[in-house]
C-alpha cells in the first residue's frame, strides 16, 4: 500500500485523458465513488489522509475495485487542491494525480466549482453510475456564515480529556463553506444525478438536507449527530459503498463504533425519491396542528447545543399529531423514507464532552421545534420548512 502523504500527492501530472488503454479513453466502469475532500482546517486534514488509505485496505482486501472506479478530491491547504485516481495492481493501490487545482481558478465552494470537479472526475473515470462521498466538517442544513455560538469553544475544549469530532476546525471562516443548496446545484449542473451522497461530516442527517439533495441524489448516507474525528469506518464499508451495499453500509458503521473507545456513532440512509411524498404528509400534519410541540424537554435530542437544533424526526413528528390515522400514514413513509438507520445507546458530542442517551431513533432529525436564536429564523427560510407550512 502506498502511504497518502504530501510526498505522495508531488508526483507527475497528467491530463485527465491519459490512461494505459490503448485508445486513450479510460473503460467504462459500472460505478466511480468520488471522494470529495474540500479544505476544511489543518486539524482535519491527517485524518482525511487516513481515510483514503482506509479505502485503500478495503480494496486490497477485496482484491481489487470489482470493476468499479475510486477518485479523489482531496485539498491539500487552502489554494491547492489535486485529484487523484485510485487505481489495484498487483496486489496493491497505486495512486495517479490527474490534475492540480488552484483555489482561486476552482471555487469549490460554487455551484460551478463543483460541477467542474465532479466533471473531472467523470472525464477521468466514466461510469454507468456515480456516487459521492464527501469529506469535510458538517453543520446540516445551516446556511454558510451563521454564527453559531458554539464554535467559540473550539480553543476552549483543546488539550482537555475530550475526545474531538468532526464538527470542529475552521469551520467559522465561510470562505471555505459551501451551503447544501449549491451542492445541490452543482450535481445539477455537471448533469449528474448521484446514485448516493454520503456525508461523512455531523449532524447531516436531516430532513430539510434530504429534501435540498432530492434533485441530485437517489440517496443520501448521514449521522444525525456529530460524526468523531476519524470518520466513516471505510477498511470495513468502502466495498459497501463502492457497490451501492446500503445495508453493509449501516451495519459496518455501527459495528466500528459500538466497539469505539467512547462507544457512540448514528446513522441513516434516506431515500431522496421519497422526501416529496413525505413533505406533503407533514404538510398535512402543521395544517391540523399548527401550535407546534410545547414541551421541547420530552423530545429526543440528538445534538450538544442549548437550546438543542436537531432533534429526532421521527420522535418530534409523534409528539406534535394527535390523530392516529395521520401519524400512521407518516410512520408509513417514515419505514420507506428511511430504509437501513443504525444508533449506538448513547450519542456523544464535544460540545458538552458527554454521551447522551439515545431513547428513540428515526435515522434524521428535524430542526422546526428550535428556539435557538442563532437558527431560529433561519430554519424558516429552508426549502422544506417552506414546503411543509
Amino acid at each position: 500500500m502506498v502511504i497518502f502523504s504530501l510526498a505522495a500527492i508531488s508526483v507527475t501530472l497528467s491530463s485527465c485523458s491519459d490512461n494505459d488503454d490503448t485508445s486513450g479513453v479510460p473503460p467504462t466502469a459500472k460505478q466511480t465513488v468520488l471522494v470529495y475532500m474540500p479544505w476544511s482546517g489543518s486539524g482535519i486534514y491527517p485524518y482525511f489522509l487516513k481515510n483514503i488509505t482506509s479505502f485503500e485496505t478495503a480494496i486490497e482486501n477485496n482484491r481489487g475495485l470489482g470493476g468499479n472506479a475510486l477518485v479523489v478530491f482531496i485539498s491539500e491547504n487552502s489554494t491547492t487542491s489535486y485529484l487523484i485516481n485510485i487505481n489495484y495492481e498487483h496486489g496493491e493501490c497505486v495512486r495517479d494525480t490527474l490534475k492540480t487545482y488552484s483555489f482561486t481558478e476552482c471555487n469549490y465552494t460554487t455551484a460551478s466549482g463543483i460541477a467542474a470537479v465532479i466533471n473531472d472526475a467523470k472525464l477521468a473515470a466514466p461510469a454507468e453510475k456515480y456516487a459521492m462521498a464527501i469529506g469535510c466538517h458538517g453543520m446540516g442544513w445551516i446556511p454558510a456564515g451563521t454564527n453559531v455560538a458554539a464554535r467559540s469553544r473550539t480553543a476552549d475544549m483543546q488539550g482537555k480529556n475530550v475526545h474531538q469530532t468532526r464538527y470542529f476546525g475552521d469551520t467559522s471562516n465561510s470562505n471555505y463553506q459551501t451551503d447544501v443548496t449549491t451542492l445541490a446545484e452543482g450535481v445539477t449542473l455537471s448533469g449528474t444525478k448521484m446514485q448516493y451522497i454520503l456525508f461523512d461530516d455531523c449532524y447531516m442527517s436531516n430532513i430539510e438536507t434530504a429534501y435540498d439533495l432530492r434533485g441530485a441524489t437517489d440517496y443520501l448516507i448521514a449521522s444525525t449527530c456529530e460524526i468523531m474525528i476519524e470518520g466513516m469506518p471505510y477498511a470495513e464499508i468502502g466495498i459497501d459503498l463502492l457497490t451501492n451495499n446500503y445495508e453493509g453500509v449501516v451495519d459496518g458503521f455501527y459495528e466500528f463504533y459500538s466497539k469505539f473507545s467512547t462507544p457512540c456513532g448514528t446513522i441513516g440512509v434516506t431515500d431522496c425519491r421519497e422526501v416529496e411524498q413525505m413533505a406533503d404528509i407533514v404538510r398535512r400534519i402543521n395544517t391540523a396542528f399548527p401550535a407546534g410541540v410545547n414541551d421541547l424537554g420530552n423530545l429526543q435530542k440528538l445534538d450538544g447545543y442549548t437550546p438543542a437544533i436537531f432533534y429526532d424526526f421521527g420522535d418530534y413528528v409523534s409528539s406534535l399529531c394527535q390523530d392516529q390515522s395521520l401519524l400512521a400514514t407518516f410512520n408509513d413513509q417514515l419505514g420507506k423514507l428511511v430504509p437501513y438507520k443504525a444508533a449506538t445507546e448513547t450519542y456523544y458530542s464535544m460540545l458538552t464532552g458527554n454521551q447522551t442517551k439515545i431513547k428513540t431513533f428515526s435515522g434524521l432529525t428535524i430542526s422546526d421545534p428550535t428556539t435557538n436564536k442563532y437558527v431560529i429564523r433561519e430554519k424558516t427560510q429552508t426549502n422544506w420548512y417552506k414546503a411543509t407550512h
